[in-house]
């Protein structure tokens, strides 16, 4: 690491302990910090999905994929979805990174605003196999979690019939908004074309709807 690019990683390390972070710096963060993760997977994945926005090769991708391919074989395999990264995973690859540096980890609750920004970060990636596009990730929001949500199309155990299946990449708790359950199962609230935005505003980090909204609130301030 030479030291224009330490000074970088301090300003946005400094942004974020000042709770004035928002999505744009998260961006840069992200991809600074992948560039020193000393072999993280995790960390260089996210960051090179983040910026290709999925049209390169990588463990994003394959994990959409392979996805697709359990629910369309889905009477033939006990499905099991996990997310393509967990919070364990993402939280210490960022403080391994930040240790190297001589910095101090970050708390729970900074990692959640990190992950909040890369799901709005990454709405609307599509997702394509071969060339063709099969899907695409979304926002969507829950009274309990904010979700970064997968949309694939299949045609269920090789018969001619297309259909579309939702599944979660990443997730996050909901500290950032009110929102009323949908129902019991507390289901969330989808924004398939619609465009979300983190902004930091007085300290705190707030999801703005940009344009008119369909079956969820015009907005969502905490």
């Amino acid at each position: 690491m030479d030291r224009k690019e330490r000074t970088l990683i301090n300003y946005y390390y400094e942004k974020l302990l000042d709770n004035r972070l928002d999505e744009k710096d998260v961006y840069a963060f992200l991809i600074l910090i992948s560039n020193n993760s000393n072999g993280n997977s995790c960390l260089q994945e996210l960051a090179g999905f983040v910026v290709s926005r999925g049209t390169k090769p990588g463990v994003i991708t394959e994990y959409l994929c392979e996805t697709r391919n359990k629910f369309a074989n889905l009477a033939k395999t006990a499905l099991k979805i996990e997310e393509v990264f967990s919070f364990k995973e993402i939280k210490n690859g960022i403080n391994q990174v930040l240790v190297d540096c001589q910095l101090n980890g970050l708390s729970n609750e900074q990692v959640n605003d990190i992950i909040v920004c890369v799901i709005s970060i990454l709405q609307h990636v599509k997702i394509t196999e071969n060339g063709r596009e099969i899907g695409r990730l979304f926002f969507a929001i829950a009274s309990k979690q904010v979700m970064l949500m997968a949309e694939v199309e299949i045609v269920q155990n090789g018969g001619g019939k297309k259909t579309n299946v939702v599944f979660p990449v990443l997730t996050a708790k909901n500290n950032y908004a009110t929102i009323k359950k949908q129902d019991k199962y507390d289901a969330p609230y989808f924004f398939e074309e619609k465009v979300i935005e983190i902004t930091n505003q007085d300290g705190k980090l707030e999801i703005n709807f940009v344009g008119a909204m369909g079956s969820a609130p015009q907005s969502t301030k905490g």
